[in-house]
């Protein structure tokens, strides 16, 4: 699952992103969307005791212009604000663009207030790696 490799549309391919994920235990999905919000989490110890601590957010939206648009953020319990880490682009319905992927991998201690990503998880917008925080 690793790999960037080009794989099928799934049924709705009108649908503007895709994801797929699998665990150690064998256990896969796969589906199409027009948003996304993932977060993966991990068990930390902080004052004294065990959590889980959600350390990294894929955010994905289409923006008013078309850009189809997929943010990397990793979150710190140490940390003020979210660090974007990676943000790709794609215009697919734009014929003259001759990229298929725009890559920034510029490190943003915190996006823009046009660029923050609304997350089910978090409300209104991405502000820290725990939920119940």
């Amino acid at each position: 699952m690793l790999n960037g490799n080009k794989r099928p549309l799934l049924e709705a391919s009108d649908r503007l992103f895709q994801v797929g994920c699998g665990t150690g235990e064998g256990n896969r999905f796969a589906i199409g969307t027009d948003s996304l919000a993932v977060t993966v989490g991990q068990r930390i110890r902080r004052d004294g005791s065990e959590e889980m601590w959600d350390s990294v957010g894929v955010y994905a939206q289409q923006e008013e212009d078309g850009t189809l648009v997929v943010r990397v953020l990793v979150f710190n319990p140490d940390w003020d604000e979210p660090l974007q880490i990676a943000c790709i682009r794609s215009r697919p319905g734009d014929v003259t663009i001759l990229t298929a992927l725009g890559c920034n991998l510029d490190h943003v201690a915190e996006p823009q207030a046009s660029q923050r990503i609304e997350s089910p998880f978090r409300s209104p917008a991405v502000s820290g790696g725990n939920p119940q925080a």
